[in-house]
C-alpha cells in the first residue's frame, strides 16, 4: 500500500542519501506523476521538472501543460517543457506513435539529465505489468521478462511497487488534484488494448494479478542476473578481441551447455537476425571461407574460429582515391622522400611498412584501393607474376584479412601489396644512387 512511510523506505533503497540528490521530475499531470510531485515536495528533496506536450490529444494537450504549470506545490520549482510535433515526426518513420513519443521523451530528458543525479519517471507496477506482457507478445527472454528497471542510472521509478489504484487512492486521501487523459481510455494504441482488454480478464482468474506479476518480475529480474553473469563468464572463455575485429573460438565455443544460446548473446549484439544466426550454428562443421551479413557486420567461417567486424566503405563498393601529389599521399596515411644512397635501402629492408621505387618507374597519380578479382602483380623477390587471389592463398589469409589489405597502384599497375609484399617492377638497383623514392605506411 502506498503511504508516506513506504515511498520514503523504498526511496531509500534507491538513494543512499535522498536529501543530498538533486532531481528532475517527469510530470505529464496525471495521477501517478503528480502524486509523486506531491512526495517530493512533502519531503523536502531538490527538485525541478520536466512536462513534454506531444499534440496528440488537440486541446487537452496544452490543458495538461498549463495544469503542470499551475499545480501549488511546484510553484518554486523550475519547469522545462518541451513541445514535439509528433505525428509529423512519426509520419514515414515505420514506427508507432507509442515509440516515437516514447524515444522523444527520454532523448530530452537524457539532455536535461547532466544537471540532476537522477531523472525520476511515475512508473508504477501496472505499467510494469503491461510491459512484461507486451514483452511476451512481441518475443522475449529472460530481460524482457524482468521489467522496467526501478534504478537505471539516471533514469529512477519509486513508484514502480505501488499499484495504479494504490497511487489513486493516495491522491484521493490526500486532496491530490491531476488530470486524467481521455486516450487512456481507447484501445487505439497496444498498450491500452492491454490495460483495457487483457488486464481486467486475468484479474476475473486472480483478482491480485498485478501483485502476482509484481513477484514475478522480481524473481524473473533476479534469474536474469544469474543469467547475465554466466553469459559473461561464457563469452570471456570463447570470445577476443583484436584491432577492429571480434573473434569466436569455434573449439571454445563447442564446449559450452548451449551453442546456440551463447551464439545469439553474442551475434544479436551485432545485429545479426535469427535466419542467420541460425546458418551460422548449421555452418560451424562446413568448409571456412563462407561470409554472413548483418546491417552492420560481415562474419567469416574461418577454419577455426569466427571473425566479425564491421562493414565499412569498400563493403559499399567504394572503387578507390586517386592520389595526385605528396601532400594527398600523406593525407591518406602515407609519407614520401627522396633518398641519395642505396644504402639506405640495406638498412630497412625488413621494414613490411616501407618501400623504396626507382624515380624513372613513378609517377602521379597513384591510385589507393581494395584487392579486386583478376588483380596480377610481379611479388618482389619472385619469379614473373602471380595472381593476387593466389599470393593470398598462400599466405593463408581469410576473406577479412584480404578485404583490409590497401593496394597503392601506379600507371595502372600494382605498385604495393600494402604492408605485404612491393611490386618487383618498380624496384631500385645499386646504380641508381640517388634516384629513388621511400614511401612508408605511417598508419
Amino acid at each position: 500500500m502506498l503511504t508516506y512511510d513506504a515511498f520514503k523506505e523504498n526511496l531509500a533503497l534507491l538513494v543512499e542519501r535522498p536529501e543530498k540528490s538533486k532531481y528532475l521530475l517527469a510530470v505529464s499531470g496525471g495521477a501517478d506523476s503528480c502524486v509523486l510531485a506531491f512526495l517530493f515536495h512533502h519531503f523536502g528533496l531538490d527538485f525541478d521538472v520536466a512536462h513534454c506536450n506531444f499534440h496528440l490529444r488537440g486541446e487537452d494537450s496544452d490543458k495538461d501543460m498549463e495544469f503542470v504549470k499551475q499545480i501549488p506545490y511546484l510553484f518554486d520549482k523550475q519547469i522545462f517543457v518541451k513541445e514535439f510535433d509528433t505525428l509529423k515526426l512519426q509520419k514515414g518513420s515505420g514506427r508507432s506513435i507509442e515509440m516515437v513519443a516514447r524515444d522523444l521523451r527520454y532523448e530530452w530528458f537524457r539532455e536535461l539529465a547532466s544537471g540532476y543525479d537522477y531523472v525520476v519517471t511515475a512508473h508504477n507496477a501496472d505499467d510494469n505489468a503491461e510491459t512484461l506482457l507486451l514483452n511476451l507478445v512481441r518475443g522475449t527472454g529472460l530481460k524482457g521478462l524482468s521489467g522496467i528497471p526501478t534504478l537505471n542510472p539516471p533514469f529512477m521509478r519509486p513508484l514502480l511497487p505501488f499499484s495504479s489504484a494504490e497511487i489513486r487512492e493516495f491522491a484521493a486521501a490526500n486532496n491530490i488534484a491531476y488530470r486524467t487523459d481521455k486516450s487512456n481510455f481507447s484501445d487505439v494504441y497496444n498498450r491500452n488494448r492491454i490495460r483495457l482488454n487483457v488486464l481486467p480478464e486475468l484479474s476475473k482468474i486472480n483478482p491480485k494479478i498485478i501483485d502476482v506479476f509484481s513477484r514475478n518480475i522480481d524473481v524473473f529480474s533476479r534469474q536474469n542476473r544469474i543469467y547475465e553473469q554466466e553469459i559473461e563468464r561464457l563469452k570471456s572463455k570463447v570470445l577476443t578481441f583484436c584491432d577492429k575485429k571480434s573473434i569466436i573460438s569455434i573449439e571454445e565455443l563447442k564446449k559450452t551447455p548451449d551453442i546456440g544460446l551463447l551464439l545469439y548473446e553474442i551475434l544479436s549484439k551485432f545485429n545479426f537476425n535469427k535466419s542467420v544466426l541460425k546458418e551460422i550454428e548449421e555452418n560451424l562443421e562446413g568448409n571456412s571461407g563462407k561470409i554472413f551479413y548483418s546491417p552492420t557486420h560481415k562474419l567469416l567461417k574461418d577454419r577455426e574460429k569466427l571473425i566479425i567486424i564491421e562493414k565499412d566503405k569498400a563493403d559499399e563498393n567504394e572503387i578507390g582515391i586517386e592520389i595526385k601529389n605528396d601532400a594527398e599521399l600523406e593525407k591518406n596515411g602515407f609519407k614520401i622522400t627522396e633518398i641519395d644512397t642505396f644504402d639506405e635501402i640495406l638498412k630497412e629492408k625488413m621494414n613490411k611498412n616501407v618501400i623504396f621505387v626507382s624515380k624513372k618507374k613513378f609517377s602521379y597519380p597513384l591510385f589507393l584501393r581494395k584487392w579486386q578479382a583478376g588483380d596480377e602483380f610481379y611479388p618482389f623477390g619472385l619469379k614473373g607474376k602471380k595472381k593476387l587471389s593466389d599470393f593470398f592463398k598462400d599466405l593463408k589469409l581469410n576473406l577479412i584479412e584480404k578485404d583490409e589489405i590497401d593496394i597503392l597502384c601506379c600507371n595502372d599497375s600494382i605498385m604495393w601489396v600494402v604492408g605485404i609484399r612491393a611490386d618487383d617492377r618498380f624496384k631500385v638497383l645499386p646504380q641508381e644512387d640517388g634516384e629513388f623514392y621511400r614511401i612508408e605506411k605511417t598508419v
